[in-house]
């Protein structure tokens, strides 16, 4: 099918994550805008900032600004659970990514929604119902993560492991699908990661609250934790050593000191019950993931896992995933017999474009799908049919 330039121009493209919204057009790699998924409110009773009459909430990049020069509070629309919990603010958000697109009528408009996993039907009927109804496009589509992110790839089998941040979803994809009910999810994100380091640097007497430091330890995190490949290296190193130590400086000149921490804290992703949470690592959920689906697509998935996701650009992280998967498959399923490995072994990509996977998949497909028509549910289909008919159209179980 041939790329339309012009068709391009009226399909766009909105990935809904619970720490951004990206929204941009068909063929276009690079999101037009990129949306915190944020609003500022006081901490002591929660009254939330007007701005002014018509905008009525402080939310986005000017929530996370004023955040970093007055003692706020965030909020969020997406709980730890990956759960919508404040659809009025989901919306305003959801306006606020498409203003940024300076686009005319949404009517002359396709949309592609990249579908998000484990979504109820019913919040799925509430998301197409503001797409439809509130901002009123004239048709929209939407489409699984993982199989987007695997698109990208030139692929059409694999696992995607979606890290986001407020969840990880380990996805099995066979010819294009995914697996029905094979997936899992671990329920630990970036956000429970930043949240276990200001827990950590307020052990060591610096004063961090979760609610008002929350950007600043995502940015802490960002900088300088990792994932450690050799754990009992690296805690000899922070007892014995400075070599692990480094600084991050603070808006007041005030410098915060990491050793131990960097590592330490993204240590819940391989072991959840640092949360209190009863579940498996993320490796193990992987090599189950994989165990669990038919023996004959097995080895097509375990030779191509791939990370996605703003959570998955920690360094080591593939690294240590591929190490802890290929020692479990080993002992597990080799027996501890490599030479029974028929010639290959599971490997973790981890592609220098994971933060925006998804959505650069949604653009490409986007474009391909632009002028076919048995793709998109128009809005008069939507009001006669429902949510059911984007179910079918879409192909959505």
């Amino acid at each position: 099918m041939g790329r339309s330039t012009s068709m391009d121009d009226h399909t766009l493209v909105i990935d809904i994550g619970a720490h951004s919204i990206k929204v941009g057009f068909a063929g276009k790699l690079v999101p037009v805008a990129v949306v915190p998924c944020v609003m500022a409110e006081y901490r002591n009773n929660h009254w939330k900032i007007y701005k002014d009459v018509e905008r009525k909430m402080l939310i986005a990049d000017e929530a996370l600004e004023t955040g970093k020069k007055q003692k706020l509070g965030y909020h969020y629309p997406v709980d730890a659970e990956g759960k919508i919990k404040d659809w009025k603010l989901l919306e305003a958000l959801l306006g606020e990514a498409l203003q940024r697109l300076q686009i005319g009528d949404p009517i002359n408009y396709k949309l592609l929604i990249t579908k998000p996993n484990k979504m109820k039907q019913s919040d799925l009927k509430m998301l197409l119902d503001i797409f439809y109804f509130k901002f009123g496009f004239g048709a929209v589509t939407m489409h699984g993560q993982a199989a987007l992110a695997l698109y990208m790839q030139n692929a059409v089998t694999g696992v995607v492991v979606e890290m986001g941040d407020a969840m990880t979803h380990i996805t099995p994809v066979y010819k294009g699908h995914a697996i029905p009910k094979a997936d899992k999810t671990l329920a630990v994100g970036g956000r429970d990661i930043t949240n276990q380091l200001l827990k950590l640097l307020r052990l060591k007497g610096h004063p961090m609250n979760d609610r008002e430091d929350s950007e600043l330890g995502r940015q802490i995190k960002e900088q300088l934790c990792y994932i450690s490949t050799d754990l009992n290296m690296d805690e000899q190193l922070a007892s014995e050593t400075t070599a692990l130590m480094e600084f991050f400086k603070l808006v007041d000149g005030t410098t915060v000191s990491l050793s131990r921490e960097r590592f330490e804290a993204t240590e819940v992703l391989f072991k959840p019950e640092l949360l209190s949470i009863e579940s498996k690592g993320i490796s193990d959920i992987i090599f189950d993931v994989i165990q669990n689906v038919d023996i004959d697509c097995r080895p097509d998935l375990y030779c191509n896992i791939i990370l996605s996701g703003g959570t998955s650009l920690l360094h080591g992280l593939p690294e240590r995933i591929n190490k802890e998967l290929n020692e479990r498959y080993t002992r597990d399923v080799l027996q501890g017999d490599e030479s029974r490995s028929m010639g290959w072994k599971p490997q973790v990509h981890a592609p220098k474009s994971r933060k925006h996977l998804v959505f650069e998949g949604a653009t490409v497909f986007a474009s391909l799908i632009s002028s076919d028509t048995s793709f998109w549910v128009t809005s008069q289909e939507y009001s006669q049919g429902g949510i059911h008919c984007v179910l079918e159209k879409c192909n959505i179980h």
